[in-house]
């Protein structure tokens, strides 16, 4: 692991996992060109976060080569172009819900299609019940420009670990990496077999409320990213390593 003198263990730490998930999402084909964002909060500050370069691919970003923002959208560290939209929804939850380190915002196309469902997203099977209870929503307002919607989305994210952007896409927050990453994986899989399901035109068993309270219980036993992450980055590793420059 290639840390530069001027970056603390900590720091450089923060920066590979933030590096590993743009790698990761780009092998899963949840990336979109050069488009969506993830974001990670600086460690030791309570306003500034971690990006990718607006205009690299995600298999081109590395721990050295992210750019450091602040609340105001300013680059204090790395080129100073910065995706707008990508600073307002990740200053929305970054200045907000400090415990959310990470930030994870997306748009595969079947999660996409599930978010136009007027009546929102059925928990239909086992894997959402991970997630039953810590779903919020976030009506369209066109493009995420207007610096005002941070405060929306702050709002509607809440204590919640998903935010589904009506008519736009997801985003997902955890503590670490792996808890934001796997908060994606969950939620996309509950996007596609909604659209699925609901796609086939059969009747559909939604069960019974207290088991899906159950289950979700149940699952804080595994919660998300302890037992995956560790595994994701040896993927990253003997794919390709150079995330870690």
């Amino acid at each position: 692991m290639n840390i530069r003198n001027d970056i603390s263990a900590e720091e450089w730490e923060v920066r590979v996992d933030l590096a590993a998930m743009y790698r990761l999402t780009h092998m899963m084909g949840w990336d979109d060109t050069v488009w969506n964002h993830i974001t990670a909060r600086t460690p030791g500050t309570d306003h500034t976060f971690f990006m990718h370069r607006f205009g690299l691919l995600y298999e081109e970003v590395t721990a050295s080569n992210l750019i450091k923002v602040d609340e105001n959208g300013k680059v204090i560290e790395g080129p100073s172009d910065v995706n707008t939209a990508g600073f307002v929804i990740h200053s929305a939850v970054h200045l907000n819900h400090p415990k959310n380190k990470f930030v994870f915002h997306t748009h595969p196309p079947t999660a996409l299609a599930a978010t136009a469902l007027k009546d929102g997203i059925p928990h239909l099977v086992q894997d959402s019940s991970m997630l039953y209870g810590k779903v919020g929503y976030h009506d369209w307002e066109g493009l995420s420009v207007d610096i005002d919607e941070r405060h929306r989305i702050a709002k509607h994210l809440g204590d919640n670990k998903v935010l589904i952007m009506r008519n736009h896409g997801l985003l997902t927050v955890g503590e670490t990496a792996g808890e934001a990453f796997m908060n994606m994986y969950y939620a996309i899989r509950m996007c596609e077999v909604a659209v699925n399901a609901q796609g086939s035109g059969l009747k559909l068993d939604y069960a019974e409320k207290t088991f899906w309270e159950q289950s979700q219980k149940q699952y804080e036993a595994f919660a998300p990213g302890i037992n995956e992450w560790p595994a994701l980055k040896r993927k990253c590793e003997k794919i390709d390593p150079s995330y870690k420059n």
